[in-house]
């Protein structure tokens, strides 16, 4: 990470669900990777006490959830430096809050159906939109662990956002000594909208075009990570299609986002909402307020 500005642990979000102790013993493998602290945290309503009260029920409940993950956690990684955080607020600001100094956050996943997330919003997407560091949102991977020899694939679409993602997975891949799957998807629509010229087009040197997108968007990050082996992937579709796929065969998928409302995103039929909905592995979403250099 950048020298300018130092974030520390890995929180991972615990809500007594079995998807949130899975995505807490995913965290735990990759604090270890990174000698990292890894941080459980369970939000609380805002308790009123009064002098003599026995401790509410809703504490010892969040120190039970706690407890169960810690258990599981020290199976999965049983070197990794645990703490026990309980915060009083509600869920999502909450996590967003702890976001702020956190070198990672983890989530269970989603929990709602796509339909649900676009108009009401689940917990996850609306941390995913705020978070002020990068957002793990696990997907389902036997034992939490994280799967050796996968590589780590990655979005890319020419943006300075996507820049972004590009640096945290080779940072990642770095880690855990495996290649970058690097995928940039094209379609006739996202240059020529609905024209007729797109008959006449020559979509051998639109594709040409394509390919140095994805040249630039990766160029220099072999010498800062030459560890690092680099697959290419330029594919006339979606890019929804595209992840999903290579989703199935990796460990990580790494995504940018813009941060649009859970109502905007799901509308927008939001590639990275689908993906936190249907990876066939965990997704690390990346933001516009996640621009720190890495290396």
């Amino acid at each position: 990470m950048g020298a300018s500005e130092v974030r520390r642990g890995i929180v991972a979000g615990i809500d007594g669900s079995d998807t949130a102790v899975e995505a807490a013993k995913w965290a735990a493998s990759v604090a270890q990777q990174f000698e990292e602290p890894l941080v459980l945290t369970h939000l609380v309503h805002k308790q009123k006490r009064t002098e003599g009260d026995d401790e509410p029920e809703e504490l010892k409940e969040a120190r039970t959830f706690l407890d169960t993950a810690e258990t599981a956690v020290r199976a999965a990684a049983p070197n990794v430096v645990t703490e026990h955080r309980i915060e009083e607020g509600p869920t999502a600001p909450g996590l967003v809050a702890l976001s702020e100094g956190a070198r990672l956050l983890v989530l269970g996943s989603a929990g709602t159906s796509e339909m649900r997330a676009m108009f009401v919003g689940s917990q996850v997407v609306r941390v995913a939109n705020h978070a002020r560091c990068p957002v793990v949102v696990w997907r389902d991977k036997p034992d939490g662990e994280l799967s050796e020899g996968l590589p780590v694939v990655v979005g890319v679409d020419g943006s300075t956002l996507s820049d972004v993602a590009v640096a945290h997975a080779f940072e990642f891949a770095s880690f855990f000594r495996v290649p970058v799957i690097a995928v940039h998807a094209w379609s006739e629509q996202s240059g020529m909208g609905y024209s007729e010229n797109r008959r006449f087009m020559n979509w051998s040197s639109h594709e040409e075009r394509e390919v140095a997108v994805l040249s630039e968007a990766l160029a220099g990050w072999g010498e800062k990570f030459p560890d690092v082996d680099v697959e290419r992937y330029v594919e006339r579709g979606s890019a929804r299609s595209a992840l999903l796929e290579h989703s199935a065969d990796a460990q990580l998928v790494v995504v940018g986002s813009h941060g649009r409302s859970p109502l905007m995103g799901g509308l927008l039929g939001s590639t990275t909402q689908n993906l936190m909905h249907h990876a066939r592995c965990p997704v690390l979403i990346c933001r516009d307020a996640d621009r720190r250099d890495v290396g």
